[in-house]
């Protein structure tokens, strides 16, 4: 509604886990860092963990991007080992599992991992809300797939993204195996006003859309959590947009934040 109004060739913080969204900031680019550099080297599973709307998703997204490998991205985990064995094997394949059993999961799961080998890649297992798992089985299930190896090196990276809970989740064996724990901590004001800055570049913006002081302020409101920025931003824009308003000032993100507060939702 508002993009025309600004220049902008669209909305700036729409919810997105596009890697293209990603905005360069200090914390993130660390924690990608160390994630990347062991998944690379194939020296073990990682795991990237982070509040509810640190940006979990969308850093592992751009992971993804960098290390441009064949990627399957699990989005419910809270599935039994056998359910878990079998989508794998359909994803990584590229059909169906004849008969959808274990073993016969397993079997084409190991042919298929053989196959990207063979070409010289690695495939990328991301297993988001991994705190959802409940069941031993799944983590234990996943510790096996990293024993499958060609050439001295495991033929499978994974990446467990969750919140703090999956610390607490993680068998032994699993957490031995860990070649990082990279967590994502609430932004700083220097990177909220990067953030901000950055969407709107990236949306085709040419001008400062909030003032400094509107930016500590929402900074402030947001609590340094990316996903609560772009509910913020993005209202403080159309209350601006409404008014009538060249930019957007304190008094309007106190506005927007007193609508945030009031919604059931927004959290």
């Amino acid at each position: 509604m508002y993009e025309a109004h600004y220049g902008l060739e669209q909305r700036p913080f729409g919810e997105t886990a596009r890697a293209s969204a990603y905005v360069p900031l200090p914390s993130r680019d660390a924690a990608l860092r160390r994630v990347r550099y062991g998944l690379e080297h194939g020296l073990g599973p990682a795991l990237l963990y982070g509040g509810s709307g640190s940006g979990k998703t969308l850093a592992a997204f751009r992971l993804a991007a960098e290390i441009d490998a064949p990627t399957v991205h699990l989005t419910f985990p809270a599935m039994p080992a056998h359910d878990l064995l079998v989508h794998l094997a359909e994803e990584l394949g590229g059909e169906p599992v004849a008969a959808p059993t274990m073993a016969s999961a397993l079997r084409r799961l190991r042919e298929a991992l053989a196959e990207f080998a063979s070409r010289g890649a690695r495939p990328l297992l991301i297993v988001d809300e991994a705190q959802l798992v409940q069941d031993a089985l799944v983590f234990e299930s996943l510790r096996l797939l990293l024993n499958f190896h060609a050439d001295g090196l495991p033929v499978l990276s994974l990446l467990l993204v969750g919140t703090a809970e999956v610390l607490l989740q993680l068998p032994a064996t699993l957490q031995d195996r860990l070649t990082a724990r990279s967590l994502l901590p609430p932004l700083t004001l220097a990177e909220t006003t990067a953030y901000v800055q950055g969407r709107l570049a990236a949306s085709g913006g040419r001008e400062p859309l909030f003032t400094p002081d509107a930016l500590a302020d929402l900074h402030r409101a947001a609590l340094g959590v990316p996903r609560r920025l772009n509910h913020l931003a993005d209202l403080g824009l159309l209350i601006a947009y409404a008014e009538g308003k060249p930019l957007v000032d304190p008094r309007i993100v106190a506005i927007a934040s007193r609508e945030f507060q009031s919604d059931p939702l927004a959290a």
